[in-house]
């Protein structure tokens, strides 16, 4: 069995609706008869989900460090001034920053803030929130304040008004998204009746400096059934946590690389969670008597870790998060097939839970034979599915060598990596790869935009 981490989230009894399936295909569905244990890839696909229009809590979590205050000028703008030695460089909260000498240039008095762009974006989510959703803001940096109290979306006069109490919101300058955690978490603790999903969305452009107590906060989160989505803006933020955060909880993880996109990313994250079907789903899986469970890992619509919970005997539960209406959700796992003689055999048994009172279920079986020719059948989409994940965990592991400075074996990984890519056919994604292990070979190093672009671009290597 892998190692079985994490919590177990309560599921909604959510009303089924549309023509939900599960299937299963098996990357090796023919096993050699009386042969030797044997890796069985899996590809668990359920698909026709349909619903939607559930009643939502929606939390923000926002940095007002000083970062996200200061006002971002043209890039034409700021050459000039450089020109003119009129600024100069400095660091805001961890952020390296371009510090204006002298009078201010009149840009600079009407130049937008990452946190103007931020209350813009949540203004029109409060626009078009739904009667019965709920709504509260969190801002932190060095210490933490709830902005917008939990309150009725349909009250949106008092909620827009309230926006601009964030640039009033005097929480010094750390990061501290633990502090912001924990505050969301008194605004949902013991409020769940009468609202089917809740989601977190963090926004922040600064290094936390509580990484282990936000993954702590994550987890009481993910035992109350809460999702959180994070929203990392610039190049300086700690993407490892953010990701990891959404991972945790079955939320979403974006880069935002400037400030302008900020409302379309928090848009398209709002019509994601206005999509959801099924809350806090969970596939339950159960194991026949000498089959082991090697890796589980979600390959659409994100390619991400999917969390683990032992139940029974041989069971456990692979916790899928939020369902999206029309949104396909595949499921990677490896199994250890033990020797058998001749005959079909089922090494497990999936169950849908969290689709209200619809059984869902599937299960995966093998043959195991002596006929050579089928023994030597693959299943074409489970092993590029196969691929696609040995490609991502190469770039994932090279970035972290990266991060320890092994930069020669961080390059090799790479340059693997894209050879697999090129394999698959994403040649875009395998050129920019290669890109990077070449200017590891030249230079050592890499500015912090290629590493996010890599780990944010890995996550979607399956989503089309």
């Amino acid at each position: 069995m892998p190692s079985l981490t994490g919590v177990s989230p309560r599921y909604a009894k959510i009303p089924y609706q549309g023509m939900m399936r599960l299937g299963v295909q098996v990357g090796t569905p023919f096993l050699p008869a009386d042969s030797s244990v044997r890796l069985v890839s899996a590809l668990l696909k359920l698909e026709g989900i349909g619903g939607g229009g559930l009643a939502v809590r929606l939390g923000i979590i926002v940095d007002v460090s000083e970062s996200m205050r200061l006002p971002i000028l043209d890039q034409s703008v700021l050459d000039r001034l450089r020109r003119e030695g009129r600024v100069r460089q400095a660091t805001r909260d961890g952020v390296p920053v371009w510090e204006v000498i002298g009078p201010p240039p009149p840009e600079l008095l009407t130049a937008q803030r990452a946190l103007d762009a931020v209350k813009t974006a949540l203004a029109q989510i409060v626009e078009r929130m739904g009667p019965s959703d709920q709504f509260f803001v969190v801002a932190f940096a060095g210490q933490a304040q709830t902005v917008v109290p939990l309150s009725q979306a349909s009250d949106r006069r008092l909620l827009l008004s309230r926006l601009d109490d964030l640039d009033r919101a005097n929480l010094g300058d750390e990061t501290r998204l633990a502090l912001g955690l924990r505050e969301a978490l008194l605004n949902t603790q013991g409020r769940q009746e009468g609202t089917d999903l809740t989601r977190w969305i963090v926004l922040t452009d600064g290094f936390a400096q509580d990484e282990s107590d936000c993954r702590t906060v994550a987890a009481q989160a993910a035992e109350i059934g809460v999702g959180i989505s994070t929203i990392g803006l610039g190049a300086q933020f700690n993407d490892d946590l953010m990701v990891s955060l959404a991972d945790q909880t079955g939320g979403n993880a974006e880069w935002v690389p400037v400030q302008e996109d900020i409302p379309t990313a928090l848009a398209r994250e709002f019509e994601s969670v206005r999509k959801v079907a099924v809350a806090r789903a969970e596939l339950l899986l159960a194991l026949t008597q000498g089959v082991e469970v090697r890796k589980v890992l979600r390959v659409r619509p994100q390619l991400a870790p999917a969390p683990t919970v032992a139940r029974e005997k041989r069971q456990f539960a692979v916790q899928l998060g939020d369902l999206e209406e029309g949104e396909p959700v595949h499921v990677l796992i490896e199994f250890l097939a033990p020797p058998r003689p001749e005959g079909m055999f089922r090494l497990a048994r999936a169950e849908l839970k969290g689709a209200g009172d619809r059984r869902v279920s599937a299960d995966v079986i093998v043959t195991y034979t002596r006929d050579e020719r089928q023994i030597a059948f693959r299943d074409p989409e489970v092993i590029r599915a196969v691929e696609a994940v040995t490609a991502a965990d190469l770039q994932t592991r090279a970035l972290r060598d990266l991060q320890r400075g092994e930069v020669d074996s961080a390059t090799k990984k790479l340059q693997s990596a894209a050879t697999r890519l090129l394999n698959l056919g994403r040649q875009k994604e395998a050129h920019q790869i290669q890109e990077l292990a070449e200017k590891l070979e030249e230079t050592g190093s890499a500015a912090p935009e290629e590493t996010k672009r890599i780990r944010y671009q890995t996550r979607r290597l399956t989503s089309t």
